[in-house]
């Protein structure tokens, strides 16, 4: 059993305000930190962000989970560029307080949905130059994410599912052209990357989601 201590960091972001967070951190040394984003109703302990965690975990990294709430209404109501910022300076405060535990090696960063738009915040600002990133249900509709998700220049993991209403297959096929990008492209699987009215098969697209993380992370992890 992996021994780790759970926790959780002081973290200011927008406006002074708190980000809370939970930190899962190795008894030893680690070299490896993951950050995690969740989705607008989609948490980091939901499933598609649990488990690639606990595959982080068993491979010795620290992970510190966001539980943000980009619900409320002083968000929702914010302009576009605000909303931005607002993601921006969270997941900045956030990387750089988790930063402070440990000489990492590797940053590794995972979005879903609405964390994937911070992922392209955090490439246009330059600051996930050096980060492998994983981007699960990448909002393929917002052209804005996909010029970004373009210029990226380090490994990077794209998974999406076709019957997900933000699909777009020309923009994935743009995606793929950076160096570094892969893609998992999931026939009939929805937003959550299931497959509606059918939990055997969902968990069958789940297996095969984290087969391709764990083959992802261990040509990204391996040592140098």
């Amino acid at each position: 059993m992996v021994e780790m201590s759970i926790g959780s960091l002081v973290i200011h972001g927008y406006q002074g305000r708190d980000v809370p967070n939970r930190l899962f951190k190795q008894a030893g040394q680690a070299d490896t930190l993951a950050v995690i984003f969740p989705g607008l109703n989609y948490s980091a302990d939901m499933p598609l962000l649990f488990y690639p965690a606990e595959l982080l975990r068993q491979r010795g990294a620290d992970v510190l989970q966001l539980h943000t709430d980009y619900t409320v209404v002083e968000y929702q109501t914010a302009p576009l560029h605000e909303r931005l910022l607002w993601l921006l300076t969270d997941a900045g405060a956030a990387i750089q307080a988790a930063q402070t535990q440990s000489q990492y090696k590797h940053l590794l960063l995972i979005g879903k949905s609405i964390g994937t738009l911070v992922l392209a915040q955090l490439v246009t600002a330059g600051l996930a130059s050096e980060a492998i990133t994983i981007w699960l249900t990448p909002l393929l509709h917002q052209p804005f994410l996909v010029a970004s998700a373009e210029r990226c220049q380090s490994p990077a993991l794209f998974i999406a599912g076709t019957h997900d209403s933000t699909y777009d297959a020309e923009a994935l096929e743009k995606i793929q052209q950076a160096p570094g990008a892969k893609t998992l492209v999931i026939e009939g699987a929805n937003h959550s990357l299931q497959i509606p009215h059918d939990v055997f098969a969902s968990l069958r697209v789940m297996e095969r989601v984290l087969q391709e993380i764990d083959r992802f992370l261990e040509q990204q992890l391996k040592p140098k």
